[in-house]
Parts: C-alpha cells; structure tokens; sequence
C-alpha cells in the first residue's frame, strides 16, 4: 500500500515535469485573444435589397401607358348616334357646335370623345350640315365621302343613289369603288353616276334641296319611285308601284296635305290611279 503511494506521487511529479517541457508558448496574450473573439462575435447588420429608383420610374411609365392606352381605345371606340323614323325630322348638334338636320328615316353615327382629333360622321339617308369651321370635317356613307373645313351642304344617300349640293363654302366629294372625286363650289350639286363616276351639275336651288326642313317637298326632274319612296318616309306609309315605271316628276307639296291628296296630286299628271287599301297602305295603278 505505501508502494502504491509512493509510485503516484512519482507519476505526477513526472507529468508535471512533462507539462512544463512541452507547453506551446502563446504569441498573444489572453486578453488580445479574448478581444479577437469579441469581434468575431459581433452580429452581423441585415442588408435589405432595395429596388432600383430607375426600375420604379419603370413600372410608373409602363402603368401610365397601359392606362393611356385603354383610355385612347375606349375614346376611339365609343361611339353614339341619332336615327329618325318615318314621318320625323330631328336636330342634331355636335360637339363643336355644327349642327345637322336629318330627314325621315335617316341616321347618323359619331364618336363624341375622338371628335376634337378627328370630325367624321357616319351617315345612312338624307340630311343637311351646318359646320362650324375648323379641322377637316367628312361624312362617311356606303356611297362615298364629304369633306370639307366649313360650310352648309347636304347629302342624299340612300341605296345606290348618292348626291351632295354645296349651299356655302367648298365641298370635295369622293365616290367610293371607283374613287373619282370633284370639288364642288356653292350652287352645284354632285350626283353618282351608274358607272361610278361623279356628274356636276351647276346652278341649283340649294333652297328646294332643304324643304323637307319646313315641311315643303319640292322635286325637280326627280324619278317617279324616289318621289313615291320620299312620301313614304314622310308620311310614314307603305305605297305599291307597278313594274317597270320609267317616270320623272317635277313639282312640289306641303306636308300639311293629307297623304291621300299628295299621291292624288303626283300620280294626275300621268294618269295613274290612286287605291287605298287601308290607313297606311296605298296601291298606284296604271
């Protein structure tokens, strides 16, 4: 047991001996190590990603111009119109203050919101212009084009007939398919011809060619069936021609006459009779 002892107390003397011969010398002093893991140990700052100022002025601009133009296609796109039915007159005024007057069973089509880049009405029938001067004004129909920058003129355009008479001002006149086009000066009437080109004809009553704003149909060297289909729309009846009646009529009656007296009147010079069938249907006979 005392053998034991002893030979413990050898064994750490030797450690110890050991120890001291191997100890690594630090080049640093605790503290300097100490100091290095503090600044180690300091928390790292969180770095947040902002976008680019440029790449929102982006996004801005291109929300701007998607909104512009859905703005643009809905201005372009939006469109309005008047219509009258047989036996009606009615007045129309435009953004700009022109004014037009359409005869019975006509129409009219424009877009209200697009007007101040460009003045175009659609138009189907017959009606008269007042237009305010300004930009280029036209007036679209199946037949052909109106323009002009500031006059008073009318258009009569209704299956393939297609006229338009200058009252004031300068009127060009373009007729669609073939697309002969004229300029007509005040008192001269454009009327389409069956090959597609554009007669003029001087001198006309731009007075008789607005009558119907008064109630006062006047016809001169006018075909039979468009004077009968011009009653009809006034009067708001059906009336039944006989084939192949070649006729021209030159004359004029008030709408305050009856429809009965007006077709009495028209059909007398040629020695055509008058049958009513009922209130608003009448039959012309040889």
């Amino acid at each position: 047991m005392a053998e034991d002892i002893q030979n413990k107390e050898n064994f750490e003397d030797d450690s110890n001996e050991l120890f001291s011969i191997i100890r690594v010398p630090w080049k640093k002093s605790t503290d300097d190590v100490w100091s290095g893991f503090k600044k180690q140990m300091i928390p790292r700052k969180k770095v947040i990603h902002l976008m680019p100022v440029a790449r929102k002025w982006q996004f801005a601009a291109a929300a701007v111009l998607i909104i512009s133009l859905g703005i643009g296609v809905f201005m372009h796109s939006y469109t309005i119109g008047s219509k009258t039915l047989a036996g009606n007159h009615i007045t129309t005024e435009l953004p700009d203050g022109s004014i037009i007057y359409l005869n019975a069973e006509s129409e009219i089509h424009y877009k209200p919101y697009w007007w101040w880049f460009k003045r175009s009405i659609d138009l189907k029938g017959e009606a008269f212009f007042e237009v305010k001067k300004g930009k280029e004004f036209s007036v679209e129909s199946v037949n052909g084009t109106t323009r002009v920058l500031g006059t008073t003129f009318s258009i009569f355009s209704r299956g393939g007939q297609y006229e338009v008479i200058c009252a004031t001002g300068k009127v060009m006149v373009k007729a669609k398919g073939t697309e002969h086009s004229i300029i007509l000066l005040p008192s001269q009437k454009a009327k389409l011809q069956e090959n597609g080109l554009l007669e003029i004809e001087k001198n006309v009553n731009t007075e008789n060619t607005k009558s119907w704003l008064t109630n006062m149909l006047i016809f001169t060297s006018a075909s039979f069936t468009r004077v009968i289909k011009e009653i009809e729309k006034q009067y708001n009846v059906e009336i039944i021609l006989p084939e192949d009646l070649s006729l021209e009529y030159t004359g004029s009656f008030e709408k305050l006459e009856s429809v009965e007296e007006v077709l009495h009147m028209v059909c007398r010079p040629f020695n055509l009779k008058v049958e009513k069938k009922s209130d608003n249907q009448f039959i012309i006979l040889r």
